[in-house]
């Protein structure tokens, strides 16, 4: 029995030393995981960040891709279109000239004179091109009357031109009516300057 004594105390000084190191390791140990165990969840956090931020990437680079191909598309079909009328030259035949009366649209012999000057003209250049025809008034009467009248007076021009050669298909009539003027309508030559018929020629 005297003899078991100092092994049982060796015994409890191992045992107790067991113990006290497995505490020393969990107290020690036990942050260190908590700490590696948050830093992989942060690099995993970090990954999956990356890995969002490539699709989004990926979708930007598409999505640039595809507008520069919009881009190129609308510049080929730009380049397919065909180019603007250019103006060539445009004619005013005034109330000096032609000499429409008030509330009228038939042509003076004067007003075919300068319209026969204006086709040889365009003859003698010998150029596909097309003409329109603008028919103005002077305030006197209402807005449709004025209108109808604008038209009218256009009308008579390019009846006159289809009689002397021009292709009717390469002309066009508008009327401004009244709304126009390029002067007062409250003295009586601005009225007369106002009654007028405009040509304007493009190719």
């Amino acid at each position: 029995m005297t003899k078991l004594l100092p092994l049982i105390a060796a015994s409890s000084v191992v045992l107790l030393s067991a113990c006290a190191t497995q505490d020393f390791v969990r107290e020690t140990v036990a942050p260190v995981q908590t700490s590696v165990d948050g830093l992989g969840t942060r690099v995993q956090a970090h990954d999956d960040g990356l890995k969002a931020l490539d699709g989004r990437v990926q979708g930007s680079e598409t999505r640039i891709q595809a507008l520069e191909q919009e881009a190129a598309a609308r510049a080929q079909a730009a380049k397919n279109l065909p180019a603007p009328p250019t103006l060539l030259m445009t004619t005013l035949l005034t109330d000096d000239k032609i000499k429409f009366s008030s509330g009228r649209a038939q042509l003076t012999d004067q007003a075919g004179q300068e319209l026969d000057q204006f086709v040889a003209k365009l003859k003698a250049d010998n150029q596909p091109v097309f003409i329109e025809i603008q028919g103005h008034t002077d305030a006197t009467g209402s807005d449709a009357v004025n209108q109808q009248l604008g038209l009218k007076r256009a009308e008579a021009v390019r009846l006159y031109l289809a009689r002397a050669g021009l292709p009717v298909a390469r002309m066009s009539t508008i009327s401004y009516g009244e709304t126009a003027p390029l002067a007062d309508n409250n003295t009586r030559e601005g009225r007369s300057t106002n009654r007028r018929v405009q040509l304007i020629v493009m190719r």
